[in-house]
């Protein structure tokens, strides 16, 4: 849900913060569930979309991904990056629709384009911010994990389109995001994610799909 180049910049921030010893794991972990070919995004559920309660709430189910892959959660550095991926993909929605008050155009096609907007034009501000240059590598082990073989991520593309973005240069005003709100999606994230790390050393989580979850806009129920 949020833009490659803010999950990019997450990445970036925990790896630092961790201190881990596979970086370039971690970092291509954050990123790598927005590298699917165009033709396998409706059929590929690499972002663990779920609907619970009838079909009431819409979640990134990261705890399903948890329970898949806890074993590589645990001593992989790419299933680490793209277990925090998911779970900030709920905290982008909870401050993209809630706190900013779009909940009510949720699904519009419209807004999806407004945002986008905003994407391209904060990507040079992002990029410098966070000190995001053309660093990103692919692990020639990533072809042999169980997450590439299940979707067939092509992580080379979507590095190039990132490194577009850090060349990109477009001109106006963002209609919804500014950098203080880019900040705060990382900040948030980023400690979230942390005390989730170390919750899951004593087999804790600290959330659950109620507090991540916001109202399903395609849902009968009321």
């Amino acid at each position: 849900m949020g833009s490659r180049m803010m999950h990019y910049a997450l990445g970036k921030v925990l790896a630092d913060r961790l201190c881990t010893e596979n970086k370039e794991g971690f970092i291509l972990g954050s990123i790598l569930p927005d590298a699917l070919a165009p033709d396998k995004k409706r059929d590929s559920n690499s972002h663990y979309i779920t609907v619970f309660d009838d079909g009431g709430y819409k979640w990134f189910d990261s705890l399903q991904f948890y329970s898949e892959y806890e074993n590589e959660i645990k001593s992989d550095a790419i299933y680490l990056g793209y277990y925090f991926h998911l779970i900030s993909d709920n905290v982008f929605r909870k401050i993209f629709y809630i706190d900013l008050g779009l909940i009510k155009r949720r699904g519009e096609k419209s807004l999806f384009q407004e945002f986008y907007r905003d994407y391209n034009i904060l990507n040079r501000q992002i990029a410098g911010f966070y000190r995001l240059g053309k660093e990103l590598r692919v692990p020639e082990r990533l072809r042999d994990t169980a997450l590439f073989k299940r979707y067939g991520f092509e992580p080379e593309a979507l590095i190039n389109d990132i490194y577009g973005d850090i060349d990109s240069h477009y001109e106006g005003e963002p209609m919804h995001f500014d950098m203080d709100i880019v900040r705060r999606f990382v900040d948030e994230s980023s400690e979230l994610c942390l005390k989730e790390l170390e919750a899951m050393k004593n087999g804790e989580h600290v959330y659950d799909k109620y507090e991540m979850a916001i109202e399903n806009h395609y849902s009968d129920k009321k």
